[in-house]
């Protein structure tokens, strides 16, 4: 059975309170009009712990603000930035899906998956990470203990941790 879907009023205000933090530190106007650039609206949504494709991003902006995708002055309050939250928490990567992805890299069901081949796929599969996005994701896995002792593996337990934690006020 499909989990609910989840709207603003199901989030906990400590959640929101982390996602307004968020967007305060891509705010780049004056106070009275606190908004983001639509361009840097995916930097904020993955520092809140979402993780769309760039594609599923594009379209989310777009069917909020028709034309953003193609105007450089296109904002974003902090109330369709917390739609989009919530639309994103409804759509992409749980953390049941990003599990059963990094289980594919599991080859001999440990619970830990190959450095080496992890970065071949995040970089070269799908909607690629940049060489440099990679070694910020390889150095915060360092930085929050994600690999093993030999730092060869990353522990896919430790992974969901640092980058799906679950919604504050939530189990």
């Amino acid at each position: 059975m499909a989990a609910p879907m989840l709207s603003t009023h199901d989030i906990p205000a400590e959640t929101t309170e982390m996602w307004k933090d968020v967007f305060t530190a891509f705010v780049d106007g004056a106070a009275e009009d606190p908004t983001i650039p639509a361009k840097v609206v995916g930097k904020a949504i993955r520092a809140a712990g979402q993780c769309p494709t760039n594609d599923q991003l594009n379209n989310m902006v777009e069917e909020m603000i028709p034309g953003a995708e193609t105007d450089p002055t296109a904002r974003v309050t902090f109330q369709q930035f917390e739609r989009l939250m919530v639309q994103a928490l409804n759509e992409f990567k749980t953390e049941e899906t990003l599990r059963a992805a990094l289980r594919d890299f599991d080859k001999d069901n440990s619970g830990f998956i190959n450095i080496s081949e992890f970065r071949h796929f995040m970089t070269s599969i799908g909607d690629p990470l940049e060489p440099e996005e990679m070694q910020e994701l390889i150095a915060e896995c360092q930085a929050g203990a994600c690999f093993d002792s030999a730092g060869v593996n990353l522990s896919i337990d430790e992974f969901i941790k640092k980058f799906m934690p679950p919604l504050v006020g939530q189990p």
